[in-house]
């Protein structure tokens, strides 16, 4: 029998902020307590059964294990147990979150602190109701994480987090669309902890790492709170400041870092600010569209290189000199009102040949058709508490289905252009932070015939990227006239072309096609014999590898004896193609016909593996690799 349980995980924070726990580990453990037990601990609270496990707790455990998920941006996640291979039946199950590495929650670096060793957190231990369908048996869990198992987990793995919300102090109404900093206050030069715009709520989470806070005039070397007069508290002392549309509207006094709310915070800040002087709260933001991909968070114009349109600003270094390529979440705000009646937004394109162009010079911009974007969530509500949280779920090219959540709601189209969800009731919708997943394929796209290609010679012509600018319009639904600006990207490069026919495995004469770059490897003592030659004094790795956002390019071997090594890999078009032959250098790196001659008679690997530096926003491709097998 077939398991599913799905849902959406959230952590509580403040009173009313909840955070998705987005690319979280999920696993399920069986139960093996008899049932009485069993019972005994689903009945009880989840904050009654909460618990933690270490590193070697988590290893005498394994036998266990019924499944592991990763949940994805919005907490989402689906849990599959095979009840034949685990024999599991359906019975009482344990759910924790596995903490192997540093998430990303919104706080950038995933750097493990000092010391870090793998957790687990015991959420809750469920009966799952089980419900029949074509694919087996199928259950819904939604689950809130307390405040404290929430700032517990952050603590320990090195995250802060602030969350609050901004209102008018006379007023008291949620101040929508600006933008809070948060500041660290430091004898030496303040510390900046991050930033975020408030929501339609006014609310708002800053999430930061203690290196933040931490740096001296000596930093990165040496790191240290230098808290005035040199406290050595572990934690920053916060004060405030407020922006909209790039510009300071208000700040507030340094002494506010002094008081005993805001000095040496832990990890979890909650608070409450007002603004005397604040804007109209009905104003719509000055741009909705500035993110795209919600883990790497890249700015459409702050973290695109103007000479080459990949990405670059980002503190994580592999994460930048990146082109874009497949589906793209492009990311920013929304409201449901404009001038006071019903907004409806869409997103154009332009192609074009240099990416340093001007944006303020482009005269001609297409729009982006509903076939050019994939299912995407923006926003929910929830519509129900009890017996469990229940939520509708307004989707891009959604349906009207129901879900184990609640329901999904289509999200309509008015030609071109999206019409935001207008539904209100007790609780008010929630829109998530994605505005469209841009299918980039739709823009950019191609194919090239490599099966001429002979391993060791060049791929020319070299394919190219090609660039294009972004940028998204909102008006009042159906009125031209209203039609303004809302957030616009320099000229992204992108690449989608697929590589077709690529000779792969050496002499045997396979190919891979609907590749993004070209991994091909032969033997030069194979050739003759079709790959049947026998490998006596000689090993000449002849190599192919090509993207126009080419990175690193290996040649490995695996088998008896060793280190294996070859020749450094030739790049004759640097960052666009490598290739040439290799000759097997062995453990001393010099060319030595005895270096092959005295390798055990026994079958090796010779693998060739490329690096693609291209990102959907969220991860970088995979490294692409070809092999050839051979035996001595």
């Amino acid at each position: 029998m077939k398991y599913k349980v799905n849902g959406r995980l959230h952590a509580a924070i403040c009173d009313e902020n909840k955070h998705a726990l987005a690319n979280t580990k999920l696993r399920a453990y069986r139960m093996e307590q008899d049932v009485n037990a069993a019972t005994a601990y689903t009945a009880a609270q989840s904050k009654e059964v909460a618990q933690v496990f270490e590193e070697k707790d988590i290893k005498s455990r394994n036998k266990q294990l019924l499944a592991e998920t990763t949940t994805n941006a919005n907490g989402d996640y689906e849990l599959k147990i095979d009840g034949k291979k685990t024999d599991y039946n359906g019975g009482a199950i344990e759910l924790v979150l596995y903490y192997d590495s540093v998430p990303d929650y919104g706080q950038e670096n995933t750097k493990p602190p000092k010391g870090f060793n793998s957790f687990e957190i015991r959420m809750d231990i469920i009966q799952p109701k089980w419900r029949e369908t074509q694919d087996g048996l199928v259950a819904g869990w939604n689950h809130t994480l307390l405040k404290r198992i929430w700032c517990y987990i952050l603590q320990r793995l090195d995250i802060w987090v602030i969350c609050g919300t901004l209102i008018n102090c006379k007023s008291q109404a949620p101040l929508y669309g600006i933008e809070v900093t948060a500041m660290d206050d430091d004898i030496i030069t303040d510390d900046l902890l991050g930033s975020a715009v408030t929501d339609a709520n006014g609310r708002f989470c800053i999430y930061y790492r203690s290196l933040d806070f931490k740096k001296t005039f000596l930093s990165p070397w040496i790191n240290v709170e230098t808290t005035p007069p040199f406290s050595f508290d572990n934690g920053p002392d916060v004060y405030f400041k407020f922006s909209l549309g790039g510009e300071e509207i208000d700040a507030e006094p340094v002494s506010e870092a002094h008081k005993p709310s805001r000095k040496n915070v832990g990890h979890c800040l909650c608070v409450t600010l007002c603004l005397d002087d604040a804007p109209d709260v009905t104003q719509d933001p000055p741009a909705a569209f500035y993110q795209i991909g919600y883990a790497r968070k890249y700015h459409p114009v702050l973290n695109i290189d103007p000479a080459t349109g990949r990405t670059t600003g980002k503190a994580s270094t592999s994460w930048n000199e990146q082109a874009f390529y497949s589906t793209l979440d492009l990311r920013g705000s929304l409201s449901k009102k404009l001038n006071g009646n019903p907004v409806e937004y869409k997103f154009q394109y332009a192609e074009v040949a240099d990416p340093s162009v001007d944006i303020s010079t482009i005269t001609t911009w297409t729009d982006v058709q509903p076939n050019d974007i994939a299912k995407s969530e923006i926003g929910t509500r929830i519509t129900a508490l009890f017996p469990v949280i229940k939520y509708n779920s307004y989707q891009i090219h959604g349906t009207a289905a129901a879900t184990p959540y609640g329901q999904e709601v289509e999200v309509p189209f008015n030609g071109n252009w999206i019409q935001v969800p207008q539904d209100s009731g007790i609780f008010d919708i929630h829109f998530n932070g994605s505005l469209i997943k841009l299918i980039s394929s739709k823009l950019a796209s191609g194919s090239v015939d490599q099966s001429g290609l002979t391993q060791g010679s060049s791929s020319a012509p070299l394919q190219k990227n090609r660039y294009f600018a972004l940028r998204m319009r909102k008006r009042e639904v159906g009125n031209a006239a209203s039609e303004v600006a809302a957030g616009f990207s320099r000229p992204l490069a992108i690449f989608n072309t697929t590589y077709q026919n690529v000779p792969q495995g050496g002499s045997w004469l396979p190919s891979a096609s609907n590749e993004l770059g070209i991994a091909s490897v032969d033997l030069e003592e194979l050739k003759v014999g079709g790959g049947c030659s026998k490998i006596t004094d000689t090993l000449t790795v002849n190599y192919t590898a090509a993207n126009p956002n080419l990175g690193s390019v290996s040649i490995k071997m695996y088998g008896p004896g060793g280190p294996h090594n070859f020749e450094p890999v030739a790049f004759p078009s640097p960052g666009e193609e490598a290739f040439g032959a290799s000759k097997y250098t062995g453990a001393n790196n010099t060319v030595d016909a005895n270096d092959v001659k005295n390798l055990p008679n026994c079958s090796y690997e010779v693998r060739l593996s490329a690096e693609l530096n291209l990102t959907n926003g969220e991860d970088q491709h995979h490294t692409i690799w070809d092999r050839v097998l051979f035996c001595k």
